[in-house]
């Protein structure tokens, strides 16, 4: 049960109650541990997406628009204001598809909370039990919001609401590290209803990483403004006109059950977190890794393989759109290619994700012999009821003279069913930040990260991470 009693009110009532209630010593160890793998994970998405030229055009800008210098911005080596670091980092960890993702939901949730609490967390000197405590808030805050409007559209009609509840977390993290008390808590969410948003049309092109930077850099706006007395709409998500008026696809019933269970569980334990082995969209990497499966249990080389097939269920196909894709964003959201490049060089990492590995020869060629299809409804696991985590795919070769081999995965690693282990994660943050921050820098966020609960004054950390 939930150590947190949620009193009956207004929806805006109800969690800005909860975010101002919640106590670290109050939180089961699981949400403790989870939550600081996720902050890691997004502090090596960051260090990942700083090396890329998107990354560069965004701290430009915030440069030019000014601010002042206390809040770090990862991997650039400079400060600015909490604000816009909240854009930057938040656009920077979304940017490669390599953060994590609640499933079911598809939301993305450490990319908005994550740099909220680290600005204002450097700008202040909090501690780190500070940052755990606010970080939870949000997260939980924006899962069990996007739940309350509903189940994403197949379409991805309604792709705005994502960031909606993402701002909406962030104010209420930001809120929490700034003392509002329940009045501008309440105003800072109002505010955060009215601050993002997004198309669905960019999800294949850099555009994608700036939904959640404006949803991070809304948060942020919304608890300062409030802090210094701006009032904003107190029943922004409940009332009239308001964010579950206007977009939600649930019930009432619906949204008062979800909102009762705040924190218990908190939707990061239940339905629990990807955190992504893979630098691609995670409907792909069963497919990955019923690939490596075969590559390492029958040994043969890419130039045997005569053709594939791979069976995925719809909302795979859905998700992963591009059959032949023409870059580096689009492969990310190809079934195709993700199996076509581990034939040919293994596990992908970021570097099969560029334009110029894309337009390699031997891949446009893999690519030809890739054929992808609807699984059949007798061959989907009982547990495929749209869950992404869930969703399995099965890969078939056919190699040297018309031999076929086939495997079938139903979870991949570093979904909830198969967590990354701390080692793990450990190395996906060496991986990505190893072009940015010297080795004593890395191994000194990783251990003030695994100890985050004792760490006094987090500047020393944010600072780390600038490179």
């Amino acid at each position: 049960m939930s150590q947190i009693e949620v009193p009956a009110g207004g929806f805006t009532q109800r969690l800005v109650r909860f975010a101002l209630e919640h106590s670290l010593g109050g939180m089961p160890s699981p949400i403790k541990d989870v939550s600081i793998n996720m902050m890691i994970n997004a502090a090596a998405a960051a260090l990942a997406g700083a090396g890329q030229p998107e990354s560069l055009t965004i701290t430009r800008f915030v440069q030019e628009i000014g601010g002042n210098g206390k809040c770090t911005v990862i991997g650039m080596g400079l400060r600015t204001s909490p604000v816009n670091a909240a854009l930057a980092n938040g656009a920077m960890i979304h940017l490669l598809d390599f953060d994590d993702e609640i499933p079911g939901l598809g939301i993305h949730p450490s990319s908005v909370i994550f740099p909220v609490v680290m600005a204002l967390a450097e700008m202040n000197g909090d501690t780190g039990r500070d940052v755990l405590n606010a970080f939870a808030v949000g997260c939980e805050i924006t899962g069990k919001l996007r739940r309350m409007l509903g189940p994403p559209d197949p379409l991805g009609r309604i792709a705005t609401v994502d960031g909606i509840a993402g701002a909406v977390g962030a104010a209420a993290a930001a809120g929490r590290l700034l003392g509002l008390d329940q009045d501008r808590m309440e105003s800072a969410l109002g505010l955060a209803c009215d601050g993002a948003g997004g198309i669905q049309a960019g999800f294949a092109s850099p555009s994608r990483a700036l939904g959640n930077g404006r949803a991070a850099m809304a948060g942020m706006s919304a608890a300062l403004l409030a802090e210094k007395g701006f009032i904003g709409p107190r029943q922004a998500i409940e009332g009239p006109g308001g964010l579950l008026d206007r977009f939600s696809t649930g019930n009432a019933a619906d949204q008062d059950e979800a909102l009762s269970r705040l924190g218990d569980p908190y939707e990061v334990l239940q339905p629990g977190i990807i955190l992504k082995t893979y630098p691609c969209h995670s409907a792909g990497h069963s497919a990955i890794e019923a690939t490596l499966q075969l590559v390492q249990q029958y040994q043969f080389q890419p130039n045997q393989v005569e053709s594939v097939k791979v069976e995925a269920p719809e909302a795979s196909l859905r998700a992963l759109p591009f059959s032949h894709p023409v870059d580096g964003w689009e492969a990310r959201s190809s079934l195709n290619y993700v199996v076509a490049s581990t034939l040919l060089f293994g596990q992908p990492l970021l570097e099969q994700f560029t334009d110029t590995a894309v337009q390699d020869a031997a891949v446009r060629e893999m690519l030809d012999r890739v054929t992808v299809v609807l699984m059949e409804p007798d061959r989907r696991s009982r547990q495929d009821s749209g869950r992404l985590a869930s969703l399995s795919c099965d890969v078939s070769l056919w190699i040297g003279g018309g031999q076929e081999i086939s495997h079938r995965v139903e979870y991949a690693r570093g979904f909830p069913e198969l967590p990354l282990e701390p080692d793990e994660l450990d190395a996906k943050f060496l991986y990505c930040s190893r072009y940015i921050l010297p080795p004593d820098h890395i191994d000194g966020a990783i251990g003030q990260f695994r100890n985050l609960e004792d760490v006094e004054d987090v500047t020393g950390l944010a600072s780390i991470l600038g490179g």
